[in-house]
């Protein structure tokens, strides 16, 4: 594949992530939600974030046996547990704990 063609098929898919993902970001502020809907919109985050932490933290293994714990991702997770109670902001819990799960690889802890 050229130069070119590689740079028109990364350009179309970046035009392909951001119209389904980012403009109805832009967009929700100018819409009047009903209350329920903003209800529920609130607890999305945490919904997603419960679920990627639990996906990570627990490993299912084959054969009927019972899930064991990744504990270098439980680590990880505890100080952006810390940080997210106090803050309450969800981009330093994500940060935090990929910078601790980083440091922990690198240190092959």
């Amino acid at each position: 594949m050229s130069d070119t063609k590689f740079y028109i098929v990364l350009l179309g898919s970046v035009m392909v992530t951001l119209i389904p993902r980012v403009i109805p970001f832009f967009m929700a502020k100018y819409i009047n939600f009903p209350d329920w809907m903003t209800t529920f919109l609130r607890y999305l985050p945490l919904a997603m974030m419960t679920t990627l932490m639990f996906q990570n933290i627990f490993v299912v293994h084959e054969h009927g046996q019972l899930a064991t714990v990744n504990f270098t991702a439980l680590v990880a997770l505890l100080p952006g547990l810390i940080i997210g109670y106090f803050r309450r902001s969800l981009m330093a819990v994500v940060l935090l704990s990929v910078l601790v799960m980083a440091l922990m690889r690198y240190f092959n802890l």
